[in-house]
């Protein structure tokens, strides 16, 4: 940099300070001045020399940015109306992509999930997600009612509860269904009021890949929950099925209300 002084210009302007220093005052503080000026003069050598750099803001002031990870992907350029039936849990044993059946292009799929990624981190970090939602007289029935059709489904699969363990089982159940309540929320309130035809509720291809995506992230987490509570465990019968029921049990349960008038996530 061309304002930077050489490092010759930096030592005799020490030389001089120096010398003003010892006239007018003592050694030590002479020392200090010679100390300071040899250390830039050492400095601005190694800059000029390119091994220090002074970093600076970007003129046009870009700074660090979330990576894709950590925020929601704009929206697709296509996100189709779906038609989302009344879950059963069978469809989530095969891992099969979503909405394999409609032939989506690998463009628009890879878009979807892009998105999908984001809104499933946000709605998993969402603080005290369960809490809020046993707060909302709105949402906490759909919780209630997706968290006691799982069980009546776990036991007539032929699972046996372990009395024990029930507290920690039913608040695994309970906040993917309030997950679940929240993607119902979020997808009422960018569509409005949602339109069925039959028993069928019109969600967006969005929705099924946000499902998937936190069924897998939870999975993981709340097994050991789901487990405790559970003393037998049928072979014919994968007990993880049970998280993503919950969920797209709310999901479809909360699309029939009206949508929120406050979110957060």
């Amino acid at each position: 940099m061309s304002r930077i002084l050489s490092r010759p210009a930096v030592l005799a302007l020490t030389v001089v300070a120096s010398a003003l220093a010892f006239i007018r005052f003592n050694i030590p503080i002479t020392i200090i001045v010679m100390a300071v000026g040899v250390t830039a003069a050492v400095l601005v050598g190694r800059h000029k020399a390119g091994l220090f750099k002074v970093r600076g803001r970007r003129a046009d002031g870009r700074g660090w940015r979330p990576s894709v990870q950590h925020q929601e992907l704009p929206p697709p350029t296509e996100d189709p109306v779906v038609g989302f039936a009344e879950p059963t849990v069978d469809q989530f044993a095969s891992r099969t992509p979503p909405l394999a059946h409609l032939h989506l292009s690998a463009a628009l799929r890879s878009q979807l999930d892009g998105f999908a990624l984001g809104r499933a981190k946000r709605i998993m970090e969402a603080p005290d997600l369960l809490a809020h939602a046993a707060a909302d007289a709105e949402s906490w029935p759909v919780v209630e009612t997706a968290v006691q059709k799982t069980l009546e489904l776990a036991r007539a699969r032929g699972v046996e509860m372990n009395p024990a363990g029930q507290t920690q089982l039913q608040s695994a159940l309970a906040l993917s269904a309030a997950q679940g309540v929240l993607l119902a929320e979020w997808r009422q309130l960018e569509d409005g009021k949602t339109a069925w035809e039959g028993a069928s509720a019109g969600a967006r291809a969005s929705d099924a890949f946000t499902i998937q995506r936190i069924s897998e992230a939870m999975e993981r987490r709340q097994l050991p929950d789901l487990f405790v509570g559970i003393a037998r465990r049928p072979r014919d019968f994968e007990v993880r099925l049970l998280l993503p029921y919950a969920l797209t049990t709310a999901f479809y349960y909360r699309l029939r209300g009206v949508p929120p008038k406050a979110f957060a996530a």
